[in-house]
């Protein structure tokens, strides 16, 4: 009987020494190659294409590290590329190497930052973060938060912590169920009056829907509020379904116990005017979120905090994301909580487990996955932790004024082209610019124009641009992103004039 694992046959160290290398410079050439201004960013036109060309596939036996880097480079070859500085159809773009160099410390570490024993390091990382991060949006000295695999999963968790602490905290051991029962009991509510139901604007990102969902509550107890001509929730429309929802005992929406504000939506960059939201949530007795996933980090920057965050120190919960704005590697998010006691009401007894969940100070988790409705957790922490080391609070805020002006600029440039026409924006603008041609080839205008456009653009594969729907048809959504050259976007509205003056 041998002594190893057949997958570990090999000294890992040696192994490590014999491929590794071979894959950081695989990868660095794929990097130097996106670099190039020839390079395309997508490897293919369209799905069908690359489907057809894709030739992996896994086999009874395994094989050698020269078919084993083979596959590797195949997987890099067949990847968008964004080193070309041209991927600009997402919230994110290519990240920084330090994050990278996280990315790799976690993968030797392969710690679960879910028990302080486990991952003191890691615990600490992410406690340090949290802190940091709290004290930027004013949230004091009770706060606390945790690291979660994107906006969508902070989100979740904040929908879940605010029915944890509502309603006496009956959600916990029955359930809406419970929460139900005591809208019936003790306020009186009837029928569907007596559902619980978040608050959000038209414009907020769809990943409320699926909290309301994932926390028992459906996609019914979502209520969509109108946003104004720049995309933020309208705080008197706000205001409006507020008093009639909590008079109307037997509202056919429900009761309001959460109003989601969303700090830089997904097309237009909006942020809600948290101050005031946060003034009707203490009347209506309202958890009050903010969803920051994309304009959160807009915080590091000292004006932009002013002009965009003002009232922030108010909210119970925000989410922001790092993996997007500060460029940090997928994935990084995090949930903020004002008073950090109630993430404790997640927590589950397990011996076996959780030896350590209180630290010296009253609110501290030590145990982190105490606070989570999961277990096993990478610390994604790190990665943001090693960049705001590297570039420190100031530099990381002079990314967010780049970005911000290189805006400014490019929608100066449209409004004076007499081929473009600018959609809807953000005011004050963020990050985001809709636009399309005023008239494509074969008279096309309107949304016609702006397929005709993602076709064209899809096709070359030199740019990636994604579209999005407003009041008034299709429009190319741009996202500046602050790493990003100005002179990529010049180029790239330049490239969509001459289509529509072909």
């Amino acid at each position: 009987m041998q002594d190893a694992s057949p997958l570990h046959e090999e000294v890992s160290s040696a192994e490590y020494a014999r491929v590794v290398p071979e894959v950081c410079n695989m990868i660095q050439e794929w990097m130097r190659a996106g670099e190039h201004a020839e390079a395309l960013v997508t490897p293919y036109s369209n799905a069908s294409d690359s489907r057809a060309e894709w030739h992996l596939e896994l086999n009874e036996e395994g094989v050698d590290d020269k078919e084993l880097l083979r596959s590797m480079q195949t997987i890099l070859q067949h990847s968008v590329n964004p080193w070309t500085d041209r991927f600009l159809a997402k919230l994110y773009t290519a990240p920084t190497v330090t994050s990278m160099c996280g990315d790799m410390l976690l993968s030797a570490m392969n710690a679960s930052v879910h028990v302080f024993s486990a991952s003191p390091a890691l615990s600490l990382v992410e406690e340090e973060c949290v802190r940091k991060l709290c004290d930027l949006y004013g949230f004091g000295t009770r706060a606390d938060g945790v690291s979660m695999p994107g906006g969508a999963a902070s989100n979740t968790l904040a929908v879940q912590t605010a029915l944890s602490c509502a309603f006496h905290g009956v959600y916990r051991s029955e359930g809406i169920a419970g929460q139900i029962r005591v809208l019936m009991q003790e306020y009186n509510r009837v029928g569907t009056g007596a559902r619980p139901t978040i608050l959000t604007g038209v414009d907020s990102h769809f990943s409320i829907d699926r909290a309301a969902l994932a926390s028992g509550l459906g996609r019914n107890a979502v209520v969509h509020v109108e946003s104004d001509a720049h995309g933020r929730m309208r705080v008197d429309a706000l205001e409006q379904l507020l008093k009639e929802m909590t008079s109307d005992p037997a509202h056919p929406l429900g009761m309001p116990f959460f109003v989601n504000a969303t700090s830089g939506t997904t097309v237009l960059g909006a942020f809600d005017n948290l101050r005031a939201i946060a003034k009707l949530c203490k009347e209506y007795r309202c958890w009050l979120h903010v969803d920051a996933s994309w304009g959160g980090p807009a915080i590091f920057s000292e004006k932009l905090r002013k002009e965009l965050f003002d009232g922030a120190e108010l909210a119970n919960s925000l989410t922001m994301n790092p993996h997007k704005l500060l460029n940090v590697t997928h994935q990084c998010s995090f949930l903020l909580v004002k008073d950090g006691r109630c993430l404790s009401e997640h927590a589950i007894r397990a011996g076996y487990l959780f030896h350590e969940t209180q630290s010296e100070s009253e609110h501290r988790v030590t145990d982190r996955a105490t606070m989570t409705l999961g277990c096993g957790r990478r610390g994604e922490a790190l990665k943001l932790f090693l960049t705001w080391r590297k570039y420190g609070t100031k530099q990381l805020g002079n990314h967010l004024d780049h970005g911000v002006k290189v805006a400014q600029q490019l929608l100066a440039d449209l409004r004076t082209n007499p081929h473009m026409e600018v959609g809807p924006v953000a005011d004050p603008l963020f990050l985001q610019i809709c636009f399309r041609p005023r008239r494509m080839p074969g008279n096309l205008t309107g949304s016609d124009a702006t397929h005709a456009v993602c076709a064209r653009l899809q096709r070359d594969r030199r740019y990636a641009v994604d579209f999005a729907p407003s009041s008034n048809g299709d429009y190319l959504r741009l996202v500046v992103h602050p790493r990003t050259p100005s002179s990529i976007y010049f180029a790239l509205i330049k490239q969509i004039t001459a289509y529509a003056t072909d």
